[in-house]
C-alpha cells in the first residue's frame, strides 16, 4: 500500500502517466514463479540476476540464523520467491540474463584456465582510469598500486593472456580472481 501511494504521488500527476502505468493494453505484472514460466518457455537457461547483492537472502534474514537454517532447504526460485515476498519496495523490476543452452560456465578455480584466459575491462566501470572506480552494482571499489597497473596492462595488451601479462605486470592469482568477482575484468577462456 506505501509503495502504490509512493507511486501515485510520483507517476500519476498527469493522465498519460496514470494510463501508462495502471490501463496500458500490454502491462504484465509477473512475480518469481510467473517470470520463471516465461523463462521455462522460453528454451533458455537462466544464468542470475545483474543484481545479485539484492536477490542475497543473507541481506535479510542474516541476523536470524534460525530464519537462515529454516531457509537451507530452499531451491533458488523458492529462496527468489521469498526475498520477493520479504522485500517488496526492492523488488520492483527484474533485470536478468540468460544464455542458449548448452552454455559452458568456468568458475575460473584452475589455475591453469585462469592464465591461459584472455582478460578485458568490463565497460560497466564507472571511473576508470583511477584508482577509484565504481564497479557494474555502483560499489565503490579502492584498486591497489599493483591491481591498477595490472588493469591498465590488460587494457593496453589486449588479447594476450594473463600469463603472459603477468610477467610484466605481477599480481597474485587471488587479486585477479578478486577483480573477476568484482566484475572489473572479463574473462575469455583460452580457445
Amino acid at each position: 500500500m506505501r509503495r502504490e501511494q509512493e507511486r501515485w504521488s510520483l507517476e500519476n500527476q498527469k493522465d498519460e502517466c496514470f494510463a501508462d502505468m495502471y490501463v496500458h493494453p500490454q502491462e504484465i505484472d509477473y512475480n518469481i514463479d510467473t517470470l520463471f514460466e516465461l523463462v521455462d518457455a522460453s528454451g533458455l537457461e537462466f544464468l542470475g540476476f545483474s543484481n545479485p547483492r539484492v536477490w542475497d537472502l543473507e541481506r535479510l534474514l542474516g541476523k536470524s540464523p534460525e530464519l537462515m537454517q529454516r531457509a537451507e532447504g530452499l531451491g533458488d526460485r523458492q529462496r527468489y520467491r521469498l526475498i520477493e515476498l520479504l522485500d517488496p519496495d526492492t523488488i520492483t523490476h527484474y533485470e536478468f540474463f540468460l544464455g542458449r543452452p548448452p552454455l559452458e560456465i568456468c568458475d575460473w578455480s584452475s589455475d591453469a584456465d585462469l592464465l591461459s584466459a584472455i582478460p578485458a575491462l568490463s565497460p560497466c566501470i564507472d571511473g576508470w582510469d583511477s584508482r577509484c572506480v565504481f564497479n557494474y552494482d555502483y560499489q565503490i571499489i579502492n584498486l591497489s598500486e599493483s591491481e591498477w597497473g595490472f588493469l591498465k596492462a590488460c587494457e593496453k595488451e589486449a588479447g594476450r593472456a594473463i600469463a603472459q601479462i603477468l610477467q610484466d605486470q605481477p599480481l597474485p592469482l587471488d587479486s585477479v580472481r578478486t577483480l573477476q568477482r568484482q566484475q572489473l575484468l572479463l574473462l575469455t577462456p583460452a580457445t
